[in-house]
């Protein structure tokens, strides 16, 4: 995992937990998880399903302006960070599913 440290790792969860928590109204349930990989973070952002328009946003401005943090973040550590959101339905295994890459 050449370039990825924990205090990267560290830094970019209390990033996107920060900005999501301000974004929600049960932002008891926000959980971000880092998957890393060689040159890669993958951000797992799960939320209550309740807040999937708060997070996506009108139009998907917020959910692109997180995005481009990640990239900005990304660019400026030497990584490529993706992430996938998945709301709290999904994670507990219903059928509803409100993924977004």
């Amino acid at each position: 995992m050449s370039n990825i440290t924990n205090e990267t790792v560290e830094k970019l969860r209390s990033l996107i937990d920060h900005i999501v928590r301000e974004v929600v109204d049960n932002d008891g349930d926000v959980e971000v998880n880092i998957v890393p990989a060689s040159y890669r973070l993958l951000v797992e952002l799960h939320t209550n399903e309740n807040d999937v328009g708060q997070v996506i946003g009108q139009g998907g401005h917020v959910v692109v302006g997180i995005r481009s943090i990640l990239a900005a973040f990304g660019g400026k550590n030497g990584l490529q960070v993706t992430m996938d959101y998945v709301t709290e339905q999904e994670k507990n295994g219903g059928r509803d599913r409100a993924r977004r890459r």
